[in-house]
């Protein structure tokens, strides 16, 4: 008789600040976050609607991202962002400091650069390995937002300096990237229409899986979309769409207890059948065999 099997659930985390002024950005350790929570939260699977990054002091940090492993050595900066399932993974002989902040602080500001940083969050990677000085300076700015956390003055004034800070970090690390990038003869220069496109495909993915409703809402032609995903991404904007649709396909096979059928219609396809068929095209396998590698027993 098989045995019977259960999901791994997501845990859908609001941003929710501790301290008594609802600022839009908080800074603490991850020594702090093992006090205020227990073990088993800690390796549960979550998917945030902030942005986080996580700059790894001492120690190994063991996470998974979107089922990617990854492992951050003392240095090293892992940045998180809203809508990713995350996992640390077990052990804690490490310690990091951690940023939340809202996706609305990148955005608020006043004056033609700041429109730039959701651009630039964005085109940093999972995972930096930081050089010294860029790690002294990450440490610093950390240090000196969690002190400004605390300043007695009015939530606006304090919202509006850490969003200065926090412009200050981002664009930091951005030219450390661009400047790893150029070491090993590659361009970091995303351009702009692709940016627009991966905006498009995550708001949209659960509706539109063909080129040409990202290429007329871009006011482009197909060829042209595809050229900039080719050149940037290495792959044409049809596989890129398709790898995005299978990635939400897979968190919800993995992590809710949605029945098949469901899923298919969740993601916009008209028939199970179909979906069944685009989803072994990329995976390999049936949405129910991927999701059976993943249960565990109760």
């Amino acid at each position: 008789m098989p045995h019977r099997t259960r999901s791994i659930d997501i845990e859908q985390v609001q941003y929710r600040p501790s301290a008594d002024t609802a600022l839009d950005l908080e800074v603490f350790s991850m020594s702090d976050l093992r006090r205020r929570v227990d073990r088993a939260h800690l390796q549960r699977h979550h998917r945030y609607d902030f942005h986080m990054f996580v700059c790894v002091r001492r120690g190994k940090c063991r996470a998974v991202v979107d089922f990617s492993h990854i492992e951050c050595g003392a240095g090293s900066l892992l940045t998180i962002r809203p809508g990713q399932v995350h996992r640390f993974g077990p052990g804690s002989r490490w310690d990091a400091n951690l940023l939340l902040f809202r996706p609305e602080l990148l955005q608020t500001s006043q004056g033609e650069e700041r429109l730039q940083m959701p651009e630039l969050v964005d085109a940093l990677p999972a995972h930096l390995c930081l050089d010294r000085s860029t790690r002294r300076f990450v440490a610093d700015t950390l240090a000196r937002m969690e002190y400004e956390c605390a300043l007695d003055a009015r939530q606006p004034l304090l919202n509006w300096l850490l969003q200065s800070e926090l412009a200050t970090l981002v664009t930091r690390l951005h030219i450390f990237h661009a400047e790893q990038q150029r070491s090993v003869g590659t361009s970091s220069d995303v351009p702009e229409r692709f940016r627009l496109f991966k905006r498009l495909l995550d708001a949209k993915v659960h509706q539109w899986h063909h080129v040409s409703r990202y290429a007329h809402a871009m006011g482009c032609s197909e060829k042209t979309l595809t050229r900039i995903c080719s050149a940037v991404a290495g792959v044409g904007a049809k596989a890129f769409i398709a790898s995005r649709l299978a990635l939400e396909a897979k968190r919800l096979l993995v992590h809710t207890e949605m029945p098949i059928s469901a899923i298919a219609q969740r993601l916009g396809f008209d028939e199970a059948t179909n979906f069944t068929k685009f989803f072994r095209s990329i995976e390999g396998c049936t949405p129910g065999d991927f999701r059976r590698q993943f249960d565990v027993v109760s």
